[in-house]
């Protein structure tokens, strides 16, 4: 299904693009729409679409972007973006059991339950009361859904969980090849755990965003995938623990790590201390910064990436401010 998928929203877009023409059933060649393949001819068409595996992806000869066929659609076209994730998200699902193909399906229906896509809720329901509440980018609603039952979902997702059932935010996580291998529950008001975090397999590792980024530019980690959206190319570890574990994933590349800014937590101390010894770039907070994490931050309208950006340090630079930052707390 996912080849199939693929190559039906390269057809839809593909009458947005110069020069499109399928050359082989696995190949088609374009003008580039990132970068506009030339100015000065506009014969030249540089762009490709090739499958590869189980997945369709686009690269450009002339500028040498190279992009999966999801992160494509979230630049060239927002509207098919939001349609081919809801319908990828129905066809891993519907791998569990058969369920008939229905491709503008919103409501996930499996056995006496369902979960669904927050863009399909009514306006006054708690799930977009609280994406609201939270200032969470509406570019972004489509990356969350809704269940009244996270534990009938845990366990068609992975047999092993026996959780309390209650209704829960749904946040897919995905793996660098766009297949889901994880989700994380979030609750509504004061039902603890407050998250959730379900995987496919107990071995896999998870990390929110990592199909996004591109591995070109400054990636900054995070802690939870909420804080993640507010930032550029960036991804969530999941837990304070995993903080240490994201070099093993993503060698060679220019990683920024934003902790949550909790000065008295011990464990937070010591995974910026390990960070900094390693000579990885850390965000230090200011001592006049008491929100403890980047929504609360936004939701005090405070300048997040200004923030990040001029607290940032490594080596030398990030001792001394680390200790300074001890010092004041």
């Amino acid at each position: 299904m996912s080849l199939y998928l693929d190559r039906k929203y390269i057809n839809l877009v593909s009458c947005s693009i110069e020069k499109f023409k399928w050359k082989k059933d696995n190949l088609a060649n374009c003008r580039c729409m990132l970068c506009g393949d030339s100015t000065l001819s506009k014969t030249k068409a540089r762009g490709y679409f090739f499958s590869a595996g189980n997945s369709y992806f686009f690269k450009c000869h002339n500028c040498g972007v190279s992009h999966n066929i999801y992160k494509f659609l979230e630049l060239v076209s927002p509207s098919l973006f939001q349609q081919y994730c809801l319908e990828k998200f129905a066809d891993r699902e519907q791998k569990f059991e058969d369920i008939p193909d229905q491709s503008t399906m919103i409501v996930l229906v499996k056995k006496n339950y369902s979960y669904e896509s927050i863009n399909s809720l009514a306006k006054d329901h708690k799930a977009i009361e609280f994406l609201e509440q939270r200032k969470i980018p509406k570019e972004s609603w489509s990356r969350f859904y809704y269940t009244e039952h996270f534990s009938k979902l845990a366990k068609e997702l992975n047999e092993s969980y026996d959780l309390i059932d209650d209704p829960r935010i749904v946040i897919p996580i995905y793996d660098e090849h766009n297949q889901l291998i994880g989700m994380q529950g979030r609750s509504f008001g004061n039902i603890q755990p407050r998250y959730i975090t379900i995987k496919c397999e107990e071995s896999v590792r998870l990390i929110y965003g990592i199909e996004r980024i591109d591995k070109s530019k400054p990636i900054f980690v995070v802690e939870g995938p909420i804080d993640s959206l507010f930032l550029p190319n960036a991804i969530a570890c999941l837990g304070s623990g995993n903080f240490l574990e994201i070099r093993e994933r993503l060698q060679n590349q220019n990683l920024i790590f934003v902790l949550d800014n909790e000065p008295r937590n011990k464990n937070i101390m010591n995974i910026a201390q390990k960070l900094i010894d390693k000579n990885e770039k850390v965000c230090i907070f200011p001592s006049s910064i008491k929100e403890k994490d980047i929504n609360d931050m936004v939701l005090n309208n405070l300048d997040v990436c200004g923030i990040i950006q001029n607290n940032t340090f490594s080596g030398i630079s990030a001792k001394m401010a680390f200790t300074a930052w001890r010092k004041c707390n």
